[in-house]
């Protein structure tokens, strides 16, 4: 298929590669949320395998440079990344090189997973970056790509009711803050896709920044693992979505 002409977040890391993937192991704060998130994955792994006994369909949409993918396709049958950058692509080829890698844009009618489902799809990094219409599109085209009972994990990285964001909002009188999105958004989102919530987990509960970090690091790394134990989804700012496709959904593309 010919490349999306859109400008706007599909067109945000065309270009992007080795530098992206690097960050998530040289920035403190990144390394500890990715720590996190692995030990997330492995519980809903664990509950997928439950039903799914013959093994896992996985696809790791906007799969940039294959962190995600390369961690989860080690327990999965068959693994699919898709991503519309090329460079981040060719990353990937190496972070999960038993993985199938498409280069495409899959709200478009042409998409070559049209047809395919998948028992788990990820999408990590993508929802709460993405422009509000293109929010709608993937989700809803990743439902149709869902096996019934299929689950959809996503995050909202940059979740607007945080500590961090609402602290951010305080101090620069709204001017700034204001980037990403509600729990309220992400609710309707998952409504309108005909998918169903079926547990959030959260990280980030300590209001700091990628490029200003508090010290020392152990102390701030011990609260954020202990904060993950406690009712705390209201102030963090990374909250992770299990979401399920009921197995009388709804299609939302190539109706009849």
């Amino acid at each position: 298929m010919t490349a999306p002409t859109d400008s706007g977040y599909r067109q945000s890391h065309q270009g992007c590669g080795t530098e992206y993937h690097s960050q998530f192991s040289d920035n403190p704060r990144r390394r500890m949320m990715w720590q996190i998130e692995q030990a997330m994955l492995e519980n809903v792994l664990e509950s997928t395998r439950q039903q799914s006994p013959v093994g896992i369909n996985y696809l790791d949409f906007a799969c940039g440079t294959g962190r995600v993918l390369g961690f989860v396709s080690e327990h999965t049958n068959t693994a699919t990344g898709v991503d519309v950058s090329d460079s981040m692509l060719e990353v990937a080829a190496t972070s999960a090189p038993n993985a199938e890698l498409i280069s495409a844009d899959i709200t478009r009618d042409d998409s070559p997973l049209s047809g395919r489902h998948f028992d788990l799809i990820t999408a990590f990094r993508f929802f709460p970056n993405a422009e509000p219409g293109l929010r709608s599109e993937a989700i809803k085209a990743l439902a149709d790509c869902l096996s019934p009972g299929g689950r959809l994990v996503f995050n909202n990285h940059r979740c607007l009711s945080s500590l961090r964001h609402r602290l951010v909002r305080l101090l620069t009188l709204g001017r700034k803050g204001r980037t990403g999105m509600t729990r309220h958004e992400v609710l309707q989102l998952v409504s309108e896709a005909g998918l169903e919530i079926e547990r959030v987990e959260h990280a980030g509960v300590v209001p700091e920044y990628e490029w200003l970090l508090l010290r020392p690091r152990w102390a701030v790394e011990w609260i954020e693992r202990l904060a993950t134990r406690l009712p705390l989804v209201g102030i963090a700012e990374n909250l992770v979505y299990v979401c399920r496709r009921p197995r009388a959904a709804t299609v939302h593309r190539h109706a009849a």
